[in-house]
C-alpha cells in the first residue's frame, strides 16, 4: 500500500459546503480520468472521515494499494486560477496515482536520493496506519530512536518516518511534490529494517542540505534575533530536528551574542524558528509567527499551513548512554549526544534561571512587547494563555511520568513530574514529595545510566 502526502488546505469557518462542492467535483474528474489508464471506480473505495481514496491496483504479490490525498487534491484544484491549469492538476494526479509514478520504487537502489526521512505527529501515524486498514503498516520510531505510541487522539509527539520524495517535472504548484510513506511490506522486498534504511535517508538528507544554501544563508533572521529555516524544500523540519548540529551552529547575521540555549519550533514541513532561552524579543517574534501567522492561517491554501506542532523544544547536549550507534543519536561532542525535549521556562533538567516563555496568544505578545518598551520586567507564562486547555489532575501526570521512568526516557520522566508538580490544584505535600523524589531519581539515572536503582514509587 502507497499512502501519499501532499500540501493541503485548512478550511476557514464556514467552508464546509464549498469544500464539500469542491471534493465533489474533483472526484468526478479524477474517476473519469482514471477510467481513461484503466483504473476503475470499482477499484476505489472512497474514505472520507481521512479524505482519501484506497485505490488496488493490479494483482496477486504486483498487487499495491495506494492512498490518495483526495481532500488536499480537491482543495489545489478548486483554487486553480484556470480550467487549463486545473487540467494539468489533473493529468499529474493521475499519472503519480493512477499510473503509479508516486510508488516507491521495487528496489531500495531505485529511490536514489529520495529517500528522506520525514517529521509526523503520532496522532497522524495513527490515522494512516487506520486508512490503511491492516493491509501494511508504516514503520516509525521517535526524534532519537525510541519507541513511542502512537493512537487515534494521542498527543502531538513527534514520531520519524521514511517517505519516498516524488516531484513531477514542471513548474510552480503543478509540479504537484508527493511524499510517499516507506511501507513495512518496502522494507521486506528491499530486505533492509527500518534502521539500515533511516541510516540511508539521513545520508541522503545531508547531501541535499550541503547542496543547499551554504552554512551563513541557512536561516533568515529577524532582528529580533529568531531565525527561520532557509531551505524551502518540504524537509526543513527533519533536517532542523535529525540534524541538529544544524540548529546549534546557527548564528546571527548581526553578531550580537546570544543568551541560554537553543529553542526551535518545528513548525511546518517547511518552516523551522529557532531562537534562544534567554533572549525575550526573539521568543516573542517565535510565538507571534507560530501562533498568529502560521497555526492560525486557518485560511491558507499554502503549503505553510501545514503545521506539525505548536509546541517549542528544547536542543540539549546529554551523556550518551549506549545508544550513539543508532543513526538518530548525533554526536555532541566526544561521549556526549544532542536531545530535544519539550521547552519551559526554567524547566527541568537545567533548571536555569533568566529564560523567557514562547507566547500563545496575542495577548501574551502584547504583555511581552508592552513590557520591553517601557523598560519593565517581561512577563514569564507557563501555558496560562486562552489556548491552554485544562491540566490532568497529579496522580494522572505521575503515572505518565513513573512510565516514562521505567521506560528510560529519563529526560522527558523529569519533565513530566515537573509537569505534575504545577497542576492545578497543587498536590499534597506529601505527593509532591514523592514526586520529586522520583525526578531526583531520574536524574542520577542520566549521570549513571549503568547503575541500578529503585523504582519510581
Amino acid at each position: 500500500s502507497r499512502p501519499p502526502e501532499l500540501p493541503h488546505s485548512r478550511a476557514a469557518p464556514g467552508t464546509c459546503v464549498a469544500h464539500m462542492a469542491s471534493t465533489a467535483c474533483f472526484l468526478e474528474a479524477f474517476y473519469e480520468r482514471l477510467g481513461h489508464v484503466g483504473v476503475h471506480k470499482a477499484q476505489c473505495e472512497y474514505d472520507e472521515a481521512h479524505g482519501v481514496i484506497l485505490m488496488n491496483a493490479g494483482k496477486g504479490a504486483e498487487g499495491i494499494t495506494r492512498v490518495v490525498p483526495v481532500a488536499s487534491l480537491a482543495a489545489q484544484h478548486a483554487t486553480c486560477p484556470s480550467d487549463a491549469m486545473r487540467e494539468e492538476l489533473l493529468e499529474a494526479a493521475i499519472e503519480a496515482f493512477g499510473q503509479g509514478a508516486a510508488d516507491v520504487p521495487r528496489g531500495l537502489e531505485d529511490c536514489g536520493c529520495n529517500l528522506l526521512p520525514q517529521l509526523w505527529t503520532a496522532q497522524k501515524i495513527a490515522s494512516m496506519q487506520l486508512s490503511l486498514g491492516g493491509v501494511d503498516t508504516v514503520p516509525y520510531c521517535g526524534l532519537h530512536g525510541e519507541h513511542i505510541a502512537v493512537q487515534q487522539g494521542a498527543d502531538s509527539e513527534l514520531g520519524v518516518v521514511l517517505v519516498y520524495d516524488f516531484v513531477r517535472p514542471g513548474a510552480g504548484a503543478l509540479r504537484l511534490p508527493v511524499e510517499t510513506p516507506v511501507l513495512v511490506r518496502d522494507l521486506a522486498r528491499w530486505g533492509v529494517d527500518f534502521t539500515e534504511a533511516l541510516q540511508r535517508a539521513l545520508d541522503n538528507l545531508r547531501s541535499r542540505t550541503k547542496a543547499g544554501p551554504p552554512p551563513e544563508k541557512r536561516w533568515e533572521h529577524h532582528a529580533s534575533g529568531c531565525g527561520q529555516s532557509s531551505w524551502g524544500d518540504r524537509f526543513d523540519a527533519a533536517r532542523a530536528a535529525l540534524l541538529p548540529a544544524l540548529v546549534a551552529k546557527r548564528k546571527r547575521c548581526d553578531g550580537q551574542p546570544e543568551l541560554g540555549g537553543h529553542v526551535a519550533v518545528f513548525a511546518t514541513p517547511s518552516c523551522v524558528l529557532a531562537a534562544t532561552s534567554k533572549n525575550a524579543l526573539g521568543l516573542c517574534f517565535m510565538g507571534d509567527t507560530l501562533h498568529t501567522k502560521i497555526a492560525g492561517a486557518s485560511g491558507s491554501s499554502s503549503s505553510s499551513s501545514q503545521v506539525i506542532t505548536t509546541t517549542p523544544y528544547r536542543l540539549l547536549k546529554m551523556k550518551d548512554n549506549g545508544q550513539g550507534a543508532h543513526p538518530l543519536s548525533q554526536k555532541a561532542g566526544e561521549g556526549f549526544v544532542w536531545r530535544w525535549m519539550p521547552y519551559a521556562p526554567g524547566g527541568p533538567p537545567l533548571r536555569s534561571a533568566g529564560e523567557f516563555s514562547v507566547p500563545i496568544d496575542s495577548s501574551e505578545v502584547d504583555a511581552i512587547l508592552n513590557a520591553a518598551e517601557a523598560g519593565r520586567p517581561v512577563p514569564v507564562f507557563r501555558g496560562t494563555g486562552a489556548n491552554a486547555v485544562a491540566p490532568p489532575t497529579f496522580a494522572a501526570k505521575k503515572e505518565a511520568a513513573n512510565a516514562l521512568f521505567k521506560a528510560g526516557e529519563f529526560v522527558k520522566a523529569i519533565a513530566a513530574y515537573d509537569a505534575a508538580l504545577n497542576v492545578s490544584p497543587p498536590p499534597s505535600d506529601a505527593e509532591a514529595a514523592v514526586a520529586h523524589a522520583n525526578a531526583a531519581q531520574a536524574l542520577l539515572k542520566l549521570a549513571e545510566a549503568d547503575e541500578p536503582r529503585r523504582a519510581p514509587v
